[in-house]
């Protein structure tokens, strides 16, 4: 069901574009004149209405030609599609063909443009391989033109070089978008808001989207928060056993994505360290925060002590701080520079898409 026809000089005309009066209109005159015809072969085209009110463009007859029938969802999306990219700016077209370097064509549900930059919309109801996928972005590549697919179902690889998101919803209710944290979501947990970086409003996203916003892991500049945690536990000395305060997580919110430190991670990158303890306030029974042998570990790293006989405090046994007495020691932002995202991405590796 394309949303693209083309008259008898070979211009585009597009369904959603038109206005009541002037779909009527072209309705009549192509009764009259038969000057229509679709992309795809020069079979003569009808006006048509779906049921939820999506004006498209079809085949008379359809004949030899080899072009699949496409969903209402696939329809209203692609519609939904255009309109966000009209409205911020770029100029649209659906089902636009052409062809890579390589010989091999492609053909963009929609395609949109601005100055010398495309990107191709691609939406993907039915199931598709891996293999496949990867294929056809490459087309996209080789053709200068940045895709962006559109799943209706998970299992796709989750990576820089292939811009993906899941579709929610429905064409009734209405459809949101997806960001995977996972390559893959069971069917029964697909409504499930924990196996999701994010769920967005299709309007938001692609309003998100024109505005840089949709990135790849933690981009450099990008603002941060840091927050500092604590608890407190008391000392294994049984001659001592002073109750003392700990630093139990240091958390970094980029965009969507929560990255969790502890001080023996965190202790790998001096300078951030160093961020971090600058801002803790002076606090009652806070031990110090240094370098300590473990002979259970056999290794120095950076450690709780206790603020009374500064014995160390296990990363093993930092635990029994976790849900006691915790308190909130600092939150300040930062920018994601080169030492914060080589720290990120070698403790977590890539963080995957979100909108920041």
């Amino acid at each position: 069901m394309p949303l693209r026809c083309l008259d008898s000089d070979e211009n585009s005309i597009h369904a959603f574009e038109l206005a009541d009066e002037a779909w009527s209109a072209l309705r009549a005159e192509n009764k009259k004149r038969r000057h229509l015809r679709l992309p795809c072969c020069p079979a003569q085209v009808i006006l048509k209405t779906s049921p939820l009110g999506l004006r498209f463009f079809a085949h008379s007859s359809k004949g030899s030609c080899t072009t699949e029938p496409e969903t209402e969802e696939h329809l209203l999306l692609k519609t939904l599609i255009a309109e966000a990219v009209s409205k911020a700016g770029w100029s649209c077209a659906t089902e636009v063909a052409g062809c890579a370097p390589s010989g091999y064509a492609w053909t963009a549900d929609v395609l949109a443009e601005k100055g010398k930059h495309k990107i191709a919309f691609e939406i993907q109801w039915s199931s598709q391989t891996t293999e496949e996928t990867l294929y056809r972005q490459e087309r996209y590549r080789e053709s200068g033109i940045r895709c962006l697919w559109l799943f209706r179902r998970t299992g796709f690889p989750i990576s820089e070089a292939l811009p993906a998101v899941c579709i929610g919803g429905d064409k009734t209710s209405g459809f949101d978008i997806r960001i995977p944290l996972y390559t893959r979501v069971p069917p029964r947990e697909f409504n499930n808001p924990a196996r999701w970086t994010q769920i967005i409003p299709l309007g938001k996203f692609f309003e998100a989207l024109f505005e840089r916003r949709f990135r790849y892991g933690a981009p450099d500049g990008v603002t941060a928060e840091v927050t500092v945690n604590s608890g407190v536990l008391d000392c294994w000395k049984q001659e001592c056993r002073a109750r003392t305060r700990i630093v139990t997580f240091i958390d970094v919110a980029v965009g969507p994505h929560e990255v969790q430190f502890d001080l023996r991670s965190l202790g790998r990158y001096p300078e951030l360290l160093r961020q971090v303890l600058e801002r803790i306030p002076p606090t009652r029974q806070f031990g110090a925060i240094k370098p300590r042998y473990s002979g259970t570990m056999g290794e120095k790293y950076m450690s709780n002590g206790c603020y009374r006989c500064d014995a160390l405090v296990g990363a093993h046994f930092e635990h029994d701080a976790w849900y006691s007495e915790n308190q909130l020691l600092a939150r300040f932002p930062i920018a994601i520079s080169g030492a914060w995202r080589e720290a990120i991405e070698a403790e977590y590796g890539d963080l995957g898409w979100g909108i920041h």
